[in-house]
């Protein structure tokens, strides 16, 4: 009997058509945090560049399926060339010249989406990193909304914190992510 349920379940998901959702960089952002030995720092992501894939279940829009995201190293931006430059010598850009997040399945509580088995792969290394997102479906519209911040330590993935003047100015190891993603879905 359960090997029936099994199959049944398997054939019903197999059906299921997903849609997928149309990414709005004009309404989306992205920023980086961290600190220093000398200051706090922030360098955001021009999302124009991003690319994000989701699918929608088309009977259901609270059903998310397979998340992609790709940013381009070279896309995130402080103001300051010097920073820039060190941001991309760190994650190793030339040899990884992308960062990507992804996951399969969404667990949905409420208006948050929890994303517990969620890859990033940053400078050629991939672990899994949890992200919970508050998730605001507009009624009025197609709109999708997810919101959010992740942290995790350079480290984590053998990334060496940047330091600037002899060693002198020290960036600290953990980065906060910060996000507000705006997709649109064609149910």
């Amino acid at each position: 009997m359960k090997t029936f349920l099994r199959i049944t379940f398997l054939l019903l998901f197999a059906n299921t058509a997903f849609s997928q959702a149309r990414f709005h960089a004009d309404k989306s952002s992205m920023t980086l945090k961290g600190t220093s030995s000398l200051h706090d720092w922030k360098s955001d992501v021009l999302v124009d560049q991003m690319n994000v894939e989701l699918h929608v279940e088309d009977a259901d829009s609270l059903i998310l399926g397979h998340l992609r995201l790709n940013v381009p190293v070279k896309s995130i931006k402080s103001g300051k060339d010097i920073m820039d430059n060190k941001t991309y010598s760190a994650l190793k850009y030339k040899d990884f010249p992308t960062i990507s997040y992804e996951v399969e399945v969404f667990d949905y509580n409420n208006s948050e989406v929890i994303a517990s088995d969620g890859k990033l792969k940053v400078a050629g290394e991939e672990r899994s990193v949890p992200v919970r997102a508050v998730y605001n479906k507009e009624n009025t519209s197609r709109l999708m909304t997810f919101k959010g911040s992740v942290s995790f330590k350079m480290s984590d993935f053998n990334i060496e914190p940047p330091t600037a003047m002899l060693g002198t100015l020290k960036t600290g190891d953990e980065i906060t992510i910060s996000y507000n993603i705006t997709l649109e879905f064609n149910l």
